[in-house]
């Protein structure tokens, strides 16, 4: 990098130039792996989603390699800001084109279209930190890391008011206005060339021709197109004159309809979130006192527990289309609380929908909330009759990334703990999930995970406060807080009789059918991981409900296949770790062997250690921290906020202050780091349980309070490591430190749901105890000079 004209790092216009850019660009990086991941979630199946992390990570360590090798002039350093800005709304239109039209295959083209901005862009932040020397590395990193931060704070209201691929898109203004701060363009060509690239950008964005979706992972809106689509941080909304289901034999639509139910003449529409996810919106007059034609629903066996205790007080967790809570209404409930996630949900249906749903979230006795459910029912009084969580699953990621689903937290043994606190004494808890072929293992963990809680409650019989009904391809549980009557046992046994319902328990095992409902209770959930099933009742620090074969362990691909997309997801893992580690020593150590040579100065093995020590250590704390904090911050998108803005703004300002704090004062203060990490980690269920129930402005700035000062210790590892161990192998050490974070944001996963979310935090702890002690010996270096 030398032989050029332009002032050095260290030249006072230069370094507040520079230190723009790379804020900038960071901004961007991650702006656009948060965005990219709501694009994915509509496409893609949900397991993919996960991949903007990896190859982010990847796209910013990777160059480290490549420049360590052979240093670019400076004038590469505007030509990836450029290149990386018009390939920023590339990438999305390219994903968009793709969809999921190739099935499984899908995810290599999308990947490489999504690598290619994080390769461009990562370039051009590991340029500019090699760029700076000694303690100017603290102020560069602090820039990049406040970038970044600013960039998690801005994410949600943006993808609030504009289309998320249109927003992506238009990222690709600020790499280029980044260029035209770089010494290299300030000319009249190079501002040109940039002003082209902006205005491409422009004019790409407001044509939106290519930014439209055509193929998601479920169907083809060519062939069956939405009256109405709205993008949200949460879910794509997209909006259909008919159902778009299996035709229904008996006119309206139900999820698990009985044998005997009638034809219905009802008018209804549906709704789909992020491709995959559907539920209907029923015609509706508004009138509560003469609610007619909405006996088909009784058919549903969603509603059974309507029939056999008929409800005053009612707790909808999910209200969707509107549906359960017509159930409510038509039943005579009195009170209903309907809880739904995404607040775009009950705005359109307040709004464009409005005259045809009947208002229903504002109708005589409803109250809508805007909540993820366990933080509602957490703060609110309780007394519930019913309490019903009919069938809430999204298959979609959302901004926080994928395996953060908001639902798994409503299936732990903790969220059953709380809902059977809700309920009145007579109250009951339904919950309906598919018992279908590809579904057939959601009924019996269900069935497991009511058996721990009543047993964990106290309960001394938990099968007397048991009724699991089938009706089609549903089953629903139902769990009563005192034990079902002789009598109440009759009248379901009628009701399931009327409507076609089959009832699963109480009812006498089937000598051929070892997987009937008292045989899964007798056997438990340990007696089915001699199959290789993973059937443990999910808790909150293992909330994986839907994942029920062990992602660390070996089972056949067809019996996957045969339990559908969740269970494929473990093996889409599996695939993933080993994919990504091929692809990191290609792309990080291969280069090396092939040069057979290393840029090694004083300590290199020493500081290799400590690199990769970080590398992981950073991200086997943020990633089980941020899918730990979905809960208590009630949104997994607010939590992905939250937890990477908080602890990048927290790094940024400790980066920034590395140099004046200094190496001799850090080895004497580090070790606050993991101690304040170990406090962090196991303090976070009481935290939770004692916080969960405040308003969610006091959860947040609750969070921040305790991120904060995490960030500000582990911002000061990056740069005064590099101070320790000088600068001579400093892209090696950038490309390290890259490599274990790819590895560590997949792997952290996997262990995660073999171990829980805490073991994970707990290696991240260990991690920079052993950072530490590599550290050790600093202060015997003078700051700015190499070791």
């Amino acid at each position: 990098m030398t032989g050029t004209h332009e002032p050095g790092p260290n030249a006072p216009a230069a370094s507040v130039r520079l230190l723009v850019a790379i804020a900038l660009a960071s901004f961007a990086i991650l702006f656009f792996q948060i965005a990219i991941t709501r694009v994915l979630s509509v496409v893609l199946w949900y397991h993919w989603a996960f991949l903007s992390i990896s190859l982010a990570m990847l796209g910013l360590g990777a160059p480290g390699v490549w420049f360590a090798l052979r240093p670019p002039r400076a004038s590469a350093l505007p030509v990836l800001l450029v290149l990386g800005g018009l390939s920023m709304p590339a990438a999305v239109a390219g994903v968009l084109a793709i969809g999921n039209r190739f099935g499984a295959w899908s995810v290599l083209p999308c990947m490489a279209c999504l690598l290619l901005p994080f390769l461009l862009l990562g370039g051009a932040v590991c340029l500019l930190l090699l760029r700076a020397r000694g303690a100017a590395v603290g102020r560069m990193y602090g820039a990049d890391l406040l970038g970044a931060s600013l960039a998690a704070a801005l994410v949600l209201p943006a993808l609030g008011w504009w289309p998320t691929p249109h927003v992506t898109a238009a990222l690709g203004l600020l790499p280029i206005a980044a260029a035209t701060l770089t010494v290299r363009v300030r000319t009249l060509g190079g501002l040109a060339l940039s002003g082209l690239a902006a205005a491409a950008v422009v004019a790409f964005v407001a044509w939106g021709g290519a930014l439209r979706v055509r193929y998601t992972k479920s169907y083809d809106e060519a062939l069956l197109p939405p009256e109405y689509v709205r993008w949200t941080p949460t879910a794509r909304l997209a909006f259909f004159d008919r159902v778009l289901s299996a035709e229904q034999p008996h006119g309206g639509f139900g999820w698990g309809f009985g044998d005997k139910a009638p034809k219905a003449a009802v008018e209804q529409r549906w709704m789909e979130q992020d491709g995959s996810a559907g539920t209907p919106i029923t015609r509706f007059d508004g009138d509560v006192d003469h609610m007619q034609g909405l006996d088909f629903l009784l058919y549903d066996v969603t509603t059974v527990a309507y029939q056999v205790r008929p409800p005053r007080r009612v707790a909808v967790i999910g209200g969707g289309g509107g549906r359960d809570v017509l159930t409510a209404l038509s039943t005579g409930a009195q009170s209903i609380d309907a809880v739904e996630l995404n607040p775009g949900v009950v705005e359109t249906l307040s709004t464009r929908y409005r005259d045809f749903a009947g208002d229903i979230y504002h109708a005589r006795g409803v109250h809508a909330f805007v909540s993820e459910g366990r933080s509602f029912l957490t703060r609110s009084g309780g007394g519930y009759d019913l309490i019903q969580i009919s069938l809430i699953d999204s298959w979609a990621a959302t901004a926080a990334g994928a395996y953060s689903l908001s639902e798994n937290n409503l299936y732990t043994v903790e969220a059953y703990h709380l809902y059977f606190e809700r309920l009145a004494p007579e109250g009951i808890l339904s919950t309906s999930r598919w018992m279908r072929g590809d579904h057939s293992l959601e009924l019996p963990r269900l069935l497991f995970l009511n058996q721990r809680a009543l047993r964990e409650a106290g309960v001394a019989e938990p099968d007397a406060h048991t009724a699991v009904v089938r009706g089609g391809n549903v089953g629903t549980v139902m769990t009563s807080r005192r034990p079902f009557s002789a009598d109440e046992i009759e009248r379901l046994r009628g009701v399931c009789a009327e409507r076609g319902f089959e009832l699963l328990y109480p009812a006498p095992p089937h000598a051929d059918n070892p997987t009937d409902v008292p045989t899964l209770l007798r056997v438990g959930w340990a007696g089915l991981a001699a199959y290789g099933l993973w059937m443990e009742p999910p808790t909150d620090d293992r909330p994986f409900f839907f994942q029920s074969l062990p992602v660390l362990g070996t089972f056949d691909t067809e019996l996957a296949r045969a339990f559908g997309v969740n269970a494929m997801a473990v093996r889409s893992l599996q695939y993933l770790m080993v994919a990504l580690l091929a692809i990191t020593v290609v792309l990080f150590f291969l280069p090396f062997a092939l040069q057979r040579r290393l840029p090694r100065g004083t300590s290199f093995w020493r500081g290799s250690a400590y690199f990769a020590a970080i590398g992981l250590a950073f991200m086997f704390i943020e990633v089980p921290w941020l899918q730990r904090f979905v809960l208590f911050v009630g949104h997994p998108s607010v939590a992905a906020t939250v937890v990477i803005g908080a602890l990048l703004l927290g790094a940024g300002c400790g980066a920034l202050r590395s140099a004046r704090l200094g190496l001799r004062r850090f080895e004497r203060l580090w070790p606050l780091t993991p101690l304040l990490l170990a406090a962090g980690n196991a303090g976070m269920p009481w935290l939770f349980r004692t916080a969960l129930g405040w308003p969610e402005p006091m959860r947040i700035a609750l969070a921040v309070v305790v991120l904060l000062p995490i960030g500000y210790l582990l911002g000061h590892f990056f740069p005064l490591g590099m101070l320790r161990f000088g600068d001579t192998s400093k892209a090696w050490y950038w490309a390290l430190n890259g490599a274990c974070g790819v590895l560590a944001s997949v792997c952290s996963l996997a262990l995660a749901m073999a171990l829980g979310f805490s073991v994970v935090a707990w290696v991240g702890v260990a991690g920079y105890v052993v950072a530490g002690l590599l550290l050790g010996g600093a202060g015997r270096a003078r700051i700015g000079a190499p070791s």
